[in-house]
């Protein structure tokens, strides 16, 4: 049996039609027109006209070849790199050619003698288009591949993130089953069917990372089934959240450890028990998830820490800046994140 190789290469040609690399392309061929224009200074309004003349010819340029680069991008990377970035010089400096020269007929046309020397001018102008999409395309290469590189560094990471919070999520809802068999059988009966939907979950599409709000929600809910059949009437929840918020996408379980930590390392040391309260709403700077619940302060250790630490690289990972996340071990102890818009 023979082995092919098979080789995965990413796109040479970068995409120009993002809103961002359109501005530099923009700013960047008027940053070319004003040094060119150095070469003509002059204190007369003569150079003003000029200028403005130029300036008119490089955004039409560079308009027209980010539209042909973004239109043909497909088409382009088909070709190796070598020949693909011949193509695309060729058709750059056409246009550039062509725009140039029919300037310099409607200039002469119209007798403004606004451009002198037209083949001299248009081989300077032709000349400088060429190299500064080299340096664009090379810049913005280099761009992709550095998110690229991020982007797999970071997936990694979550990954890595993820797979050790779903034994640790697991291995205690396998406990609170083992403590339930020898007290009420019937009751660890059906905690093993809730715990079998968790598991279809956990180990289904083990490559996605985000979920929505509305899907973690029926974690929590299939997770606290197990622990109100071993704990009873002594543990009881509350889940307020703004509805038009269930689609939103967050790491896969970034709340529900927040909901097991405050059973494992809260309820079950109470003698009583207490209520857990989750609540999810919309604020003015974005949305945040906040855990309540009552707790022993002489129970928490640095153990009970773990899940919470992952859920916070998790979410910087995910949100970068704009997620942050504080616990405040009070009267309560209220574990809460929030994401900015």
């Amino acid at each position: 049996m023979s082995l092919t190789e098979i080789k995965i290469t990413r796109p040479w040609l970068a995409d120009f039609s993002d809103p961002i690399r359109i501005f530099t392309v923009i700013v960047v061929a008027e940053m070319m027109v004003l040094i060119y224009s150095l070469s003509f200074l002059k204190f007369h309004f003569d150079y003003l006209n000029q200028l403005a003349l130029l300036s008119l010819l490089a955004q039409l340029i560079a308009i027209s070849v980010v539209l042909l680069l973004t239109a043909l991008r497909e088409f382009f990377n088909h070709f190796p790199v070598l020949i693909g970035l011949t193509l695309v010089m060729l058709l750059t400096l056409v246009l550039a050619a062509t725009y140039t020269l029919l300037l310099a007929w409607i200039d002469q046309a119209l007798m403004f003698e606004l451009i002198e020397k037209n083949w001299l001018t248009t081989f300077k102008i032709t000349l400088a288009t060429g190299v500064t999409l080299l340096a664009l395309m090379r810049y913005f290469y280099v761009q992709d591949q550095w998110s690229h590189q991020v982007e797999a560094v970071a997936k990694a990471q979550m990954n890595a993130l993820q797979a050790r919070i779903k034994p640790h999520f697991l291995y205690n809802s396998l406990n609170s089953i083992a403590s339930l068999i020898a007290v009420d059988p019937v009751a660890a009966e059906k905690a093993v069917l809730n715990l079998s939907g968790l598991f279809r979950k956990a180990f289904s599409k083990q490559d996605k990372n985000m979920t929505s709000l509305g899907k973690e929600l029926e974690w929590i809910d299939e997770y606290l089934a197990i622990e109100q059949l071993r704990l009873m009437d002594r543990l009881s929840y509350q889940i307020t959240v703004d509805e038009n918020l269930l689609d939103k996408q967050i790491p896969l379980l970034s709340i529900q450890p927040l909901v097991e930590n405050a059973v494992i390392h809260g309820i079950q040391h109470l003698t009583d028990g207490g209520e857990i309260k989750i609540v999810i709403a919309e604020s003015k700077e974005g949305f945040q998830v906040q855990v309540t619940n009552p707790y022993k302060a002489d129970e928490i250790t640095s153990g009970s820490q773990t899940g919470i630490e992952n859920i916070r690289q998790r979410l910087a990972l995910a949100f970068g800046d704009k997620a942050v996340m504080h616990i405040d071990a009070g009267d309560e102890f209220v574990a809460t994140w929030q994401v900015k818009s």
